[in-house]
């Protein structure tokens, strides 16, 4: 019996053991399967999360670029509003309000030594594209040059460039200076704002003198020698004649700061066939604060014109020796500032001879860069056929930013 019974096991077990590896294998190759199957689905999230990784890097990059960019990028603008009542000893009254001015300031830092400066201008808040030119207001490039570091002393400019003459030609934002106008000495004789195409080579020593040498576009003049009237602003600017400038300043003593310039060109007008010839326009000025929020500012400007025979109207008329001197005593205390300022102009081609004087005050609300004026303002004739006194209130606010 126990034979029988081995014989069939033995019989039995090839059968079940083949059938059994078959299995196996099966489930092998199966599982076989399913791991190459996981592999590459692996090997897909592992691209998809390096894409991933690469877009969220270039992200970076870019965003890292951008601010990198931004980070040289200077903004900044400045803007002042006018209203004035005044009224002539012959009885005419004048009211204005006028958005004189709103300035947009952009610059662009390349490098530690290579940047760009540039501002742009609206006057009068209206520019008018009218058939003779005549609209209120004009639509100006006031700056736009390129300033490279030569040496830790020594620059240089390029492009349109503020003429590095007076005091208010440069810094001119409302809340740097007294009274709602600008004085009458800057604004006829020197004439701010005057701007030129041209390049300029600034030196400064480690002692407080800093010189300043400019070649530009001349004024284009007439011959009634009006000066303001004769800039050109880089508009296409007749360069027949170039002009030349020259600044020496010396700021080495605490609270000083004073400047002589001087400009020529040798045709005022650009023009070879009138009587005027050269005009010789220089000048000295300086601020000095004595602490305690007290200062002075003076200036005095003085303008020379040569013709070939001296002939003529404006010669006849003593235009051709034009000077002007502005002094001004001011004093701050915290937000609030006053002042009392007076301006003589004599031969300006506006008229032969004048006085102005203004007193008044400013207020920098919560000592920011904000400022809200006030003043008084005289002006009286040396001649009453100048022209007709006049007074009155001015009153303006401005900002810088």
């Amino acid at each position: 019996m126990k034979k029988l019974a081995l014989a069939a096991l033995l019989a039995i077990t090839p059968v079940t053991f083949a059938e059994t590896l078959e299995h196996v294998e099966e489930e092998v190759h199966l599982a076989m399967e399913t791991i190459q199957q996981l592999k590459a689905e692996i090997n897909e999230l592992k691209a998809a999360v390096k894409m991933q990784g690469e877009m969220a890097e270039a992200s970076q990059s870019s965003i890292a670029k951008a601010a990198k960019k931004f980070s040289k990028i200077t903004l900044g603008g400045y803007g002042e509003l006018h209203y004035n009542d005044t009224e002539t000893d012959a009885g005419a009254k004048s009211k204005s309000l006028d958005a004189h001015r709103f300035v947009l300031f952009f610059g662009y830092d390349y490098s530690d030594t290579v940047r760009f400066r540039s501002e742009f201008e609206l006057e009068h808040a209206l520019a008018k594209d009218t058939a003779d030119g005549s609209g209120p207001g004009e639509v100006e490039l006031e700056q736009m040059y390129v300033e490279i570091d030569l040496t830790d002393n020594l620059q240089t400019r390029f492009g349109v460039i503020l003429m590095p003459v007076g005091i208010l030609n440069e810094n001119h934002e409302p809340p740097t200076f007294y009274g709602v106008e600008r004085n009458d000495v800057e604004k006829y004789l020197i004439p701010t704002t005057w701007w030129s195409g041209g390049a300029e080579l600034i030196y400064r020593s480690d002692n407080g003198i800093m010189l300043e040498l400019m070649v530009s576009e001349g004024l284009e003049g007439t011959t009634a020698m009006d000066i303001r009237a004769g800039r050109q602003k880089s508009a296409s600017a007749v360069a027949n004649d170039l002009a030349y400038t020259g600044r020496l300043t010396y700021t080495g003593f605490p609270g000083l700061k004073a400047s002589v310039f001087y400009n020529h060109q040798s045709d005022f007008t650009q023009l070879s066939s009138d009587n005027v010839d050269k005009l010789d326009l220089y000048g000295a000025s300086a601020i000095y604060g004595f602490g305690d929020g007290f200062e002075v500012r003076a200036i005095h400007v003085q303008a020379e014109f040569d013709g070939k025979d001296e002939s003529g109207a404006a010669f006849a008329a003593g235009l051709d020796e034009q000077q002007g001197t502005f002094l001004e005593a001011s004093k701050r205390t915290g937000n609030l500032g006053v002042f009392i300022n007076n301006s003589i102009v004599s031969g300006n081609a506006v008229s032969k001879m004048y006085t102005v004087m203004q007193y008044g005050i400013s207020y920098w609300p919560m000592g920011t860069d904000t400022v809200v004026k006030v003043n008084y303002y005289d002006k009286e004739y040396s001649n009453p056929d100048g022209g007709s006194d006049a007074d009155g209130i001015h009153i303006g606010m401005g900002y810088v930013w």
